[in-house]
């Protein structure tokens, strides 16, 4: 028995040897302008195109929110590897930054100071995720990783007006206010990438039912349709996997401010 019990394990351990391995690569290209026009206009600017590509988000999973460093559930089982190429959590391939600033001289009245800042960047990659029958809520990619596409293009603008005056050689006395967020903008920062919950929603008074799926290699979102329910031995069943009727709605605002 004993004997038995450790060729299965040491089976199981050289099965570790075919799974993918971990990969996260960040590839960035940066184009950066700064100009001064004239004594008075200054306007340094930059814009990144990047990747964040891979298998593997690092030491914090963003798709289930597990933070264990070193042991979180990434590469305990084979099977829930399927779909996990593909642009990481953090991938947001353009950011653009803009400032400048316009200095009004004001001669022995002092100085007029008015300024912005202007930022926008890519929303992140958008996934469809389901309950695993031994690991729980959203560790089955259905599909890979951003096949649904991104949230919403997020951009914002700063404003800066600030007088100055020299009181002596030396001591300068300068008064300004900032307005953040100028147009009020509260863009989408994650949005609800659970299709199927862990539990079916209740019907008809009867109390939901548990249901999991495994992942539909290299699928697209047509192929959610046809996602059958795993039973608690992780066999498919011909039962439907239930949609999560909040899927890919909102889930939380950027700070207005």
């Amino acid at each position: 028995v004993q004997k038995g019990r450790l060729q299965n394990q040491l089976k199981l351990f050289e099965g570790s040897r075919i799974f993918d391995k971990p990969r996260r690569d960040y590839n960035a290209l940066q184009f950066t302008l700064t100009r001064r026009f004239s004594k008075s206009l200054y306007v340094p600017g930059s814009y990144t195109y990047s990747r964040t590509e891979g298998n593997y988000p690092g030491l914090v999973s963003y798709s289930n929110g597990q933070l264990d460093p070193n042991i979180s559930s990434q590469y305990d089982l084979i099977e829930l590897l399927a779909n996990h190429v593909g642009p990481l959590g953090t991938d947001r391939p353009h950011y653009i930054k803009l400032d400048g600033y316009y200095t009004f001289d004001l001669k022995k009245a002092g100085q007029l100071t008015t300024g912005i800042r202007f930022r926008a960047t890519s929303g992140i990659p958008e996934n469809a995720l389901a309950a695993h029958y031994l690991y729980g809520p959203d560790e089955s990619f259905l599909l890979p990783q951003g096949e649904l596409g991104r949230t919403d293009f997020d951009h914002g603008l700063d404003l800066h007006v600030g007088y100055s005056h020299n009181l002596n050689k030396g001591m300068n006395l300068e008064v300004f206010f900032d307005i953040y967020n100028v147009y009020d903008r509260q863009g989408t920062a994650d949005v609800d990438n659970t299709y199927a919950p862990p539990v079916k929603l209740a019907a008809g008074g009867v109390g939901g039912e548990v249901q999991n799926a495994n992942p539909v290699s290299g699928g697209t979102y047509e192929d959610l349709i046809w996602v059958k329910e795993l039973d608690k031995d992780g066999l498919e069943t011909s039962t439907p996997i239930g949609r999560n009727p909040n899927f890919h709605n909102t889930d939380s605002r950027y700070a207005p401010a």
